[in-house]
């Protein structure tokens, strides 16, 4: 993580400092009642940020073969400190506390992770962010781990020496194709053990090098992502 982005979330984790910066928000978007959204939210945005910071640290001291999990975790509570800034009553209903996106839990025989799909769903956590952040609106009805993967900045070193590979134009800024492939590795973790097991163990696999990469890379890109979209809503 840059120095500036970790100098902006440690700031943020102050009450008083996330209640000036809520307020900021809220006003900008037009809330009436701004400085009471303020008060009544700096405590669940800083904990949401709070928990995001603790994931990735538990991640650190955790085997590579579960840190997707943790990975995923996290994201998920920065994401939602996020929409805290421009949705102050966030959750309002139980449809947006959902993944928000879905793939096939057994998956084929000769199963690649580059080839493998996510669907969106029309309600959840992912659709939610993208439209909150992102304005974001209209979705593929499916798209794949390589086409999030290859415009990702991180990945286009490695994806460098991937022979007769043209880069994508991407579907989603950074920050959501980064929670959409983490998901997706989040379940393989949780329901393809055997698969995951011997793509870690064995290494034989095209797949190996660039979901390595992508979670070698992930956690400064989680504080990067995070931090950045913050700061961009500020007038720090």
């Amino acid at each position: 993580m840059t120095n500036q982005g970790l100098a902006f979330l440690t700031y943020l984790k102050s009450t008083a400092h996330t209640r000036e910066y809520l307020h900021y928000c809220y006003r900008h978007h037009g809330e009436e009642q701004a400085k009471q959204l303020a008060y009544e939210n700096a405590e669940r945005f800083s904990y949401g940020l709070q928990l995001g910071e603790e994931f990735l640290t538990a991640a650190e001291q955790t085997p590579f073969s579960v840190k997707p999990l943790l990975y995923y975790y996290s994201l998920t509570h920065f994401l939602k400190s996020c929409i805290v800034t421009v949705d102050p009553e966030y959750p309002s209903t139980s449809k947006v506390l959902a993944h928000g996106l879905s793939t096939r839990k057994r998956k084929k025989q000769h199963y690649r992770f580059l080839e493998d799909e996510i669907r969106i769903q029309p309600h959840g956590l992912f659709p939610y962010a993208a439209a909150s952040l992102f304005h974001i609106t209209s979705f593929p009805n499916k798209v794949s781990m390589d086409h999030l993967l290859q415009p990702l900045d991180f990945m286009k070193p490695i994806y460098h020496y991937k022979q007769k590979t043209s880069i994508n134009e991407p579907f989603f800024p950074d920050l959501a194709s980064s929670f959409a492939v983490l998901y997706n590795l989040s379940m393989l973790v949780r329901y393809e053990g055997e698969w995951w097991g011997e793509m870690i163990q064995l290494r034989d696999r095209e797949d190996y090098v660039f979901i390595h990469h992508f979670l070698a890379s992930i956690p400064e890109q989680i504080y990067d992502l995070t931090s950045n979209w913050l700061k961009n809503q500020s007038p720090y």
